[in-house]
């Protein structure tokens, strides 16, 4: 395999050394402009009604197609998520994997491809998910909503906005010292409860805000607190699909295909979140500001995982099959095999992410100019760490341990067999064993999945510079170079030994038991598996990281999924504002150059490539006002974004007897569109609107993994095969168009009442290299949300109802459909004090499930039970 060792400079342009000596000034640190223009009208939001007219006022006044939220009050974001909020913007559906929401899709586009911003930079991020891929997603888990004061999407790109999304970009606003009224002071508390455990955690926040007498300098610092003890149930199908049984022709029974296991999941986890700020700034003068901003996030999640599984694929056979048109097991009755029934509960106790941001900016105001910058930087780390997860097994299973030597023909099974139904939520009728008796299973062998480190480290470096224009056409010319260096890596380790067998003293489960998990997939009806004795989890991991510390337990290195990415990345924009009778927008143009540098392993051995590439990505944004009232839109762009990190990585795995080898690819090129759109807004009160827009996106270098000839040097028996290697590894060899119509109405009525909704569909779909269209993953034809509210002097209630169509799901072992998933959210606010307020919320309140299929064979992939959650909760402002 060829390799490059040596980084490459990275190529600067012409226009861009230019640009660099001209801005690299002594103001290279300033503010960079995170709304959509900074003479927006200003409102102060106070209430439902006013924090809708405010979010409003941004969409109306903004050059480009923007949507906002914005939180009424300090502490008053409208939902405990910024998923949650995101929800409610037309064109945007949320990705939730454990309940809270942890990713965005904005217009027809995955989740990895929209970008999210904090007061415009690019925050360092990580997860926690050791099985998940290594994406550029920002996780909304680890963001609280306490201090956000505002959220706007950007769903068409300004030269002056960072680059990197498809979809939108997502910038969250956080509070400044000098915008609040000196020695403002906000505490909260509540208490939370999620509906699948019986336990009730407590969350605080607190926001100070002090400034002096002359109004120039100002300290704000804030800090929240979360924990809920929360998870999911999950009735689910484990590995792909395929034929374990072979027709018999004697008996005349048919095959049976179906998924390895079926299981009986209850994973549960105790979140706690933190979220820190401290901000100062300083306005010396009426011309001048600085602002410093540091952030701190922090989420841990330790949780169980209990599963319960019948294993088909190590039955012994089956009867009583019955298969469907396409060839699925529908029903089968399994006969017992040595472990055909596993009882699997895992322990993560070391699982977390945290990310700092150091934000240094400043800004002048000149005659007839202004010159800005920022630098800053963003760490995050991340992972899961240490593990424990253990099979047991049928009691009368023969043999102490799978694989014991004592059986050398193999070990039986008495108690093994079952009978499944697999067209709704998963049936499952144990033949002889008890579930609930802990006595019925003994220890069999005890393993863990990889213990994954994540680091993400990003710099960046930016100047900017405005000069306002006396022209009758073009009012401002704005332009700026920014810097942005990224360093990504993932250090995966394997437990040595892999497999404990055996090892376990009073391997009987009753020995180790905490009685017995109860009240399992309420939400689902029939035979469903909804109780089985459980292991004492803390028990058991005292036990593990005992034999850690003795040594029998070590990690090493586990180099095939160990890897880094390292970008250097630097971006130069100019944009020229301008405006007439009755229209405004701009026009602008964003040169970035990209030098990507991956390191790997390719059979123990460091493999490095480095690769540049450069992207011309041009945008308009014109709008026109037909009336006082009535505005028409029109936009037009090219984005990019860049591919996930996993897909980047180097390295290949090589089978040299068969001449195959797959891995990574660091030549992924980014995703490129071509993009527009026009709409029209009516804007027919101060507090109501209504609206229509269409879009469109034409997509290049999409990613596939596919097969392909290369040359791999030791791929082959020998040398002259070299060059015929079949590599499988992803590729930028597809491409993909996005279509959809948005459309929203808000109206206040002066009673009191109100009501925002919205409906997006898309027709969004990506062209494989043989030919083939497949559903974007994620992304839903269809999706509506409506709130109504109703706020008098004493209360403020809201009742929020989300819908989605079907979707493909995202990372499933194999093609998956999800049917369509409906939620229903409703809060009520009590002002029993003029500082003091009551609240109560609720979320998910009718404990929604998201139901699954796989497309191959129409069988029951997964019933996802998050439950519901509740928040009773008391502020109070001084």
């Amino acid at each position: 395999m060829k390799s490059t060792n040596n980084k490459a400079p990275l190529k600067l342009s012409t226009l861009a050394i230019c640009i660099s000596a001209l801005y690299i000034t002594p103001m290279t640190f300033a503010a960079n402009e995170t709304q959509a223009e900074s003479d927006i009208e200003t409102i102060e939001v106070r209430g439902i009604r006013r924090s809708l007219e405010a979010s409003m006022n941004t969409k109306r006044f903004a050059d480009g197609v923007v949507d906002a939220i914005t939180a009424e009050d300090i502490g008053k974001f409208p939902d405990k998520n910024i998923g949650d909020a995101l929800q409610r913007i037309s064109g945007v559906t949320v990705d939730r994997q454990y309940g809270e929401v942890n990713g965005v899709t904005i217009r027809g586009t995955a989740p990895e491809q929209s970008r999210v911003l904090l007061n415009g930079q690019t925050v360092a991020s990580t997860s926690w998910y050791d099985l998940g891929p290594a994406t550029r997603t920002f996780n909304m888990e680890l963001l609280s909503a306490e201090q956000v004061s505002g959220v706007a999407v950007y769903k068409t790109p300004e030269a002056n906005i960072e680059e990197g999304a498809l979809g939108g970009t997502v910038n969250l606003t956080t509070r400044k010292p000098l915008d609040l009224d000196s020695n403002t002071l906000m505490v909260s508390a509540e208490l939370a409860q999620s509906s699948l455990y019986d336990e009730t955690d407590p969350g605080a926040s607190v926001l100070a805000s002090w400034k002096n007498d002359d109004e120039k300098f100002g300290i704000l610092a804030a800090y929240s607190y979360e924990q809920l003890t929360s998870g999911r149930h999950v009735l689910e199908s484990i590995g792909g699909y395929y034929e374990y049984f072979a027709a018999d022709q004697a008996t005349g029974q048919d095959s049976t295909v179906g998924a390895w296991s079926l299981g009986s999941q209850a994973f549960k986890s105790e979140r706690e979140r933190t979220s820190a700020q401290l901000t100062a700034q300083f306005a010396p003068t009426d011309n001048l500001e600085f602002v410093l901003d540091y952030f701190r996030f922090e989420f841990d999640n330790p949780h169980v995982n209990h599963n319960f599984l019948t294993v088909g694929a190590r039955g012994a056979g089956s009867t009583n099959v019955t298969n469907n048109g396409l060839g699925g097991t529908e029903r089968a009755t399994i006969t017992p095999a040595y472990a055909s029934i596993i009882y699997n509960p895992v322990v993560r106790n070391a699982v977390n992410m945290k990310a700092d941001v150091l934000n240094l900016s400043g800004k002048y105001q000149g005659d007839g100019f202004e010159v800005s910058g920022v630098i800053g930087k963003s760490t995050s780390d991340g992972g899961t760490q240490f593990g424990a997860s253990s099979w047991w097994i049928p009691a009368s299973d023969e043999g102490g341990k799978i694989g014991d030597p004592a059986f050398p023909n193999g070990q039986n099974s008495t108690d093994g067999g079952f009978t499944y139904d697999a067209t709704g939520p998963y049936q499952v009728w144990l033949t002889s064993l008890d579930a609930t008796d802990a006595s019925k299973f003994k220890h069999a062998q005890e393993a863990n999945f990889d213990t994954t480190v994540q680091e993400h480290n990003v710099s960046y470096a930016q100047a900017d510079l405005k000069f306002e224009l006396d022209g009758d056409t073009f009012t401002a010319i704005k332009a700026g170079i920014k810097f942005n260096s990224s360093e990504f890596s993932r250090v995966a380790f394997n437990r040595n030994p892999d497999e404990v067998l055996g090892f376990v003293p009073d391997g009987n489960l009753a020995n180790w038991s905490d009685g017995v998990l109860s009240g399992l997939h309420s939400q689902s009806a029939g035979h469903t598996l909804n109780a089985y004795a459980s292991l004492d989890t803390n028990k058991w991991w005292d036990f593990i990281s005992g034999k850690y510390a003795a040594g029998e337990l070590t990690e090493v290195a586990n180099l095939g999924n160990t890897f880094s990415v390292d970008e250097d990345i630097i971006a130069i924009y100019a944009k020229a504002d301008f405006s007439g009778e009755n229209y405004r927008g701009n026009v602008g143009l964003r040169y970035v150059e990209t030098e990507q540098t991956s390191r790997g392993y390719a059979g123990g051995a460091v493999y490095n490539k480095t690769v540049d590439y450069s992207n011309l990505l041009p945008s308009v944004n014109f709008a026109y006002d037909l009336s006082d009232e009535i505005i028409l839109r029109a936009a037009a762009s090219q984005v990019m974004s860049r591919a996930n990190y996993s897909d980047l990585k180097p390295g290949l795995a090589i089978n040299a007897n068969f001449g195959s080898a797959t891995g990574g690819n660091p030549d992924l090129k980014p995703y490129e569109a071509n993009q527009a759109d026009i709409g029209i807004e009516y804007y027919f009160t101060e507090a109501s609107m209504a609206s229509a827009g269409f879009f469109t996106k034409q997509i290049d270098n999409v990613v596939f993994s596919t097969e392909g000839v290369e040359f791999v040097d030791g791929c082959g028996a020998s040398a002259d095969l070299y060059d015929k290697c079949r590599v499988t590894r992803p590729r930028s060899n597809g491409e993909g168009s996005v279509n959809g119509l948005e459309l929203q109405l808000q109206h206040s009525f002066d009673n009191g009442f109100g009501v925002v909704t919205n409906y997006t569909y898309v027709d969004s779909e990506t062209t494989t290299p043989s030919g083939s269209k497949e559903m974007v993953p994620g992304v839903s034809e269809n999706s509506f949300n409506a709130s109504l509210f109703f706020e008098n002097d004493i209360i403020s209630t809201r009742l929020a109802y989300n819908w989605r169509s079907e979707w493909i799901g995202v990372g499933a072992a194999q093609a998956v459909k999800n049917d369509d998933y409906q939620q229903l959210d409703a809060s009520i606010i009590w002002h029993a004090m003029e500082n003091l307020d009551v609240s109560l919320e609720g979320v998910n309140l009718t404990n929604e499930v998201v139901q699954s299929y796989d497309t191959n064979f129409a069988l029951t992939q997964n019933t996802i039970e998050f439950g519901s959650r509740y928040y009773l909760g008391v502020s109070y402002k001084f």
